[in-house]
């Protein structure tokens, strides 16, 4: 059995077509994974030269603010302020900048070269300490300095708070480190490895970036350098922005295209196999779809015909049910005024009329039913003296949709039949659409006793409804308003 299927399986056509898709697939998928990684590493590296500028320039920024304090102290100095003025403004620039160690003016003379108001900065060892010199001419005679500790500006870059700052920087001058977050590290030596592109920096006084081993972080980085000049001395910054993301692109493009591979493979597998099975099922499905189609079109005409019957029987309950309704409201006008009473028996046979000539059709015209009731409201206002307040406003697009026989009517009857009326308290009717919905709606004031009523009607159309739609018929009580709800039927 499995040599048959094995034997029908290399022999199909489609599954030759579909192992050739399948290569030519797992080689597009490779091309494209490979040019979504070259593209993202590219992007990537972009990325994180930017970080490494953006957190290099937090740094220098920091660095150049102690040469503005430098400017503007010297600005103090020369506009020859009173020395308590000049005492102040130190405490003040101390106190607002611990990392400045000392300010102090010591006299000197300055080369040629330093005698332009530019700062000066390099790196001065005092009491076995580094620090880090900003130095300015005030005149031919003196000069102004800061003295920055290292370890004070190590703290300061520590709680630095800007957003653009997301790679550790480091600092280095005559490959000693001057800034780096291992603060054991500052004083020392810089890697061997750093020394190496230290020398291809000054060579070629060019930004570079390479992948080096992070000791300090304990795996490998990409790690930026850019050669700065600051004051007379060249320093070598560093940013470490990578986390090893490029790697772990490539690593997650050649799992996403195993997996592509072995899914694929499955799912031809799954494919073909149940290719073979359903050719064998597909005959005898066949026959018991004929089966089952024959059983379902007599199963049909049964409900068609129980369906048929069950709408005669309901209609038949709806003339005995208006007669009774109407002949009662008769009864009660024939003791009041006979005239009147006359005039209601012959609209009440036109209106049985309109009845008997509805009774072989499931749904008449909105138009024909409006017309209907609307006589059926006059001889109850007849009968009610005028204590009846109606209002209609139907759309004339929808006057050619369908509803069942004596639909509205019914809505109407049931607002007189249940509400209290009176000349303090007429009763207000409104007829209208709501979308794809005949409304009836009244202010809700029922009787406080009335005699039992069978709900018949309501229950009557409510069936008759469910036979034509699916939409439901509703009925809610809001705002002080009851409002009944009927589908209208749209037909072509």
């Amino acid at each position: 059995m499995v040599g048959k299927i094995t034997k029908g399986l290399f022999s199909n056509a489609y599954f030759r077509i579909s192992v050739t898709i399948l290569i030519g697939f797992i080689f597009a998928t490779w091309y494209l994974n490979k040019q979504v990684e070259k593209e993202a590493v590219k992007n990537i590296d972009i990325t994180m030269q930017r970080t490494a500028i953006n957190s290099i320039q937090v740094v220098t920024n920091i660095l150049n603010n102690y040469e503005s304090q430098l400017l503007f102290l010297q600005t103090i100095f020369s506009s020859n302020a009173p020395v308590t003025v000049l005492q102040k403004t130190i405490a003040n620039i101390k106190k607002l900048d611990p990392s400045i160690d000392s300010i102090y003016v010591k006299p000197f003379t300055l080369p040629n070269s330093l005698q332009t108001g530019i700062p000066r900065c390099k790196v001065v060892e005092r009491n076995g300490s580094r620090f880090i010199k900003f130095s300015l001419s005030l005149n031919a005679s003196s000069q102004l300095s800061f003295l920055i500790s290292l370890m004070k500006f190590h703290k300061k870059i520590t709680e630095i708070k800007d957003k653009n700052y997301y790679a550790y920087v480091t600092i280095a001058s005559d490959s000693i480190y001057l800034y780096h977050p291992d603060e054991k590290r500052i004083g020392g030596k810089v890697e061997a490895l750093d020394l190496a592109n230290e020398k291809k920096i000054f060579s070629s006084s060019k930004d570079i970036m390479e992948n080096v081993y992070s000791d300090y972080l304990g795996f490998p980085v990409y790690r930026y350098y850019k050669l700065v000049d600051m004051g007379g001395e060249k320093w070598i910054f560093t940013a470490n922005p990578d986390m090893g993301l490029s790697d772990s692109i490539k690593q997650t493009g050649n799992n996403f295209l195993i997996i592509s591979i072995v899914a694929i493979c499955s799912f031809l597998a799954v494919f073909a196999l149940s290719i073979l099975r359903w050719k064998k099922e597909f005959t005898a499905r066949r026959a018991i779809e004929r089966q089952n189609m024959n059983l379902l079109l007599k199963a049909e005409q049964q409900k068609q015909i129980m369906v048929s019957a069950e709408l005669e029987r309901l209609k038949s309950g709806l003339n005995p049910h208006f007669l009774f309704n109407s002949l009662g409201s008769l009864r009660a006008l024939i003791s009041k005024d006979t005239q009147i009473a006359k005039e209601f028996a012959m609209t009440l046979s036109d209106l049985y009329r309109y009845m008997l000539r509805q009774e072989d059709q499931n749904l008449v015209t909105l138009k024909e039913e409006l017309e209907f009731t609307e006589n059926y409201i006059s001889l109850q206002k007849i009968r009610f003296a005028n204590k009846i307040i109606t209002e209609i406003n139907i759309p004339t697009e929808l006057l050619e949709c369908k509803v069942p026989p004596i639909s509205l009517q019914l809505l109407v009857e049931n607002c007189i039949k249940h509400t209290k009326i009176s000349d303090s308290e007429p009763l207000h009717i409104q007829i209208y659409a709501e979308e794809h919905l005949l409304a009836v709606a009244n202010n809700y004031n029922p009787r406080e006793s009335e005699m039992e009523y069978s709900g018949k009607g309501i229950e009557n159309l409510i069936k008759r409804y469910s036979f034509l739609t699916q939409i439901n018929c509703q009925f809610e009580i809001s705002k002080g308003y009851y409002i009944a709800k009927i589908p209208l039927i749209f037909t072509q």
